[in-house]
């Protein structure tokens, strides 16, 4: 028994030792890609790291880009960052927590309303006016939030796969294990590490799903950084806190006066179509829908080249087409008059 002990002893040290050099390698691996903004007032003084590209144009608004769960900056930096830096400036900003962004000293730092205001925060710092805010899955609500909390201060609002609802039916088992006082402790030191390498693959294959997904992926975005402990537990609290936010934000969509484009495709079984993105079309008076046949949940990589139309339509001050649908299906369109 005390040999089984001490095995298990040193089984638990070595898999803390593990998961703290793992941790330190992908920091080297994946360092900062930009610079920090300092946020003051409730946020404590923490920084929001974001990467700022292109130059500002006459006549095209700025476009500021918000990751989603599991995720960082790089997201954006391999799929749109460097098409839309040719067009115009181009901000994308780790969330707070995420990559290497502070969680913030802000206690409700999980609410896409908070996470909002402390964007605005960083846009302000850097002189970014009237910006285009794209969202992606639960950046998405961030982006939502912001159109809500800053009406008059934003060019126009891009809903891409968007998780806007509250949903049926609860999250991962782990999330609740990472909020766990000790359990959680222990789980973020010794198991996320081993258990993210081995599902790491897997999941990014399943949030493509049934586009391919680029060879790679997960070196290229720095995915790693996910499972270094004060990431995976800002990701989890924001996971577990979505559904509860959302079912009062989403309240509030009507109020939504900025220009507004959703893009989704309708084959995402990670965020589902119909709840999220075909009801914020619903609620959200003179949107554009534009659905993706055959697309999941990563349009920006399957079809970029749609996804940066909308954007920079918006961005030139063009209006969105009000209460259509655009079906797209091989490169051709097909227009609806309802969504």
């Amino acid at each position: 028994m005390t040999a089984l002990l001490l095995v298990l002893a040193l089984l638990a040290v070595l898999l803390v030792l593990y998961s703290s050099w793992a941790g330190l390698r992908a920091m080297r691996i994946w360092p900062p890609e930009g610079g920090f903004v300092a946020l003051g007032g409730v946020f404590g003084g923490d920084s929001l790291h974001y990467v700022d590209r292109g130059e500002a144009r006459a006549g095209v608004a700025p476009v500021v880009l918000i990751h989603g769960a599991s995720g960082n900056l790089r997201d954006m930096t391999q799929s749109l960052v460097e098409p839309l830096s040719r067009e115009t400036r181009v901000i994308a900003i780790d969330r707070p927590g995420h990559g290497w962004s502070a969680r913030t000293a802000h206690p409700d730092i999980a609410d896409p309303a908070v996470q909002a205001r402390a964007i605005h925060e960083v846009l302000s710092q850097l002189g970014v006016m009237r910006p285009v805010i794209l969202g992606h899955s639960w950046g998405a609500s961030v982006a939502a939030a912001y159109a809500l909390e800053f009406p008059g201060e934003l060019s126009g609002l891009v809903a891409l796969s968007g998780a806007l609802y509250p949903w049926p039916g609860g999250i991962a088992w782990y999330h609740g294990v990472v909020r766990t006082p000790l359990a959680g402790w222990l789980f973020l030191r010794m198991l996320i590490v081993p258990g993210g390498k081995i599902l790491m693959e897997k999941g990014v294959q399943m949030n493509f799903h049934p586009d391919p997904a680029p060879h790679g992926f997960a070196e290229a975005i720095g995915l790693p950084l996910l499972f270094r402990p004060d990431a995976f537990r800002a990701n989890s609290e924001d996971t577990a806190g979505l559904k509860a936010h959302l079912a009062r934000q989403s309240r509030h969509y009507g109020a939504i006066s900025a220009p507004t484009i959703i893009v989704t495709g309708n084959a995402d079984y990670t965020v589902s179509p119909k709840l999220h993105s075909y009801a914020f079309h619903g609620a959200v008076a003179g949107s554009e829908l534009v659905k993706l046949k055959g697309t999941g949940h990563m349009p920006h990589y399957a079809r970029r080249d749609l996804v940066l139309d909308a954007i920079l339509r918006l961005a030139r001050g063009e209006r969105p087409r009000a209460g259509q649908t655009t079906i797209y299906e091989d490169g051709r369109a097909e227009r609806e008059a309802a969504g």
